[in-house]
């Protein structure tokens, strides 16, 4: 079980006129719970916004994966953002994973689309890839190669 407060910090004016930001600062507080149910690792997670300005908005989400090899964990996730008196509300489905390149060093990607559409019908697509660089030895090594 666990928690991670973040602060949002202010958005330019540009991001806020396009509608993919809003005015900060916003303080979220979610509640992660992980367990293992056979070969599956789960977490749970739920969270509240509490906004400077704008509207209030909770979080739910829900993941299952599991390591087909040392370095090869595949996931995914069912995730909602709903805010209280108006947009959004997207619900989203997505399939990632973690590759391990080397000590260190983790290759992150997923990819998924929204379950309810945008706000003119359509369904939206995301994705990403990233590399995660891990400076510590806090629960993995950056020592040892598999």
């Amino acid at each position: 079980m666990s928690t991670f407060p973040q602060v949002e910090t202010g958005s330019s004016a540009a991001a806020r006129q396009k509608g993919i930001a809003s005015l900060g600062p916003r303080y979220l507080l979610p509640f992660e719970v992980s367990k293992k149910i056979g070969p599956l690792d789960t977490d749970f997670e739920v969270g509240y916004y509490f906004p400077s300005h704008g509207l209030r908005e909770r979080i739910l989400g829900f993941v299952a994966g599991r390591s087909l090899t040392e370095r090869l964990e595949l996931f995914g996730e069912l995730y909602d953002d709903r805010a209280f008196g108006g947009l959004p509300h997207d619900t989203t489905l997505d399939f990632g994973g973690r590759y391990k390149l080397r000590g260190g060093i983790i290759a992150l990607f997923m990819a998924g689309r929204s379950l309810n559409g945008t706000p003119d019908g359509q369904p939206s697509f995301m994705g990403y890839f990233g590399v995660q660089i891990l400076l510590s030895n806090y629960g993995r090594t950056l020592n040892s190669d598999p």
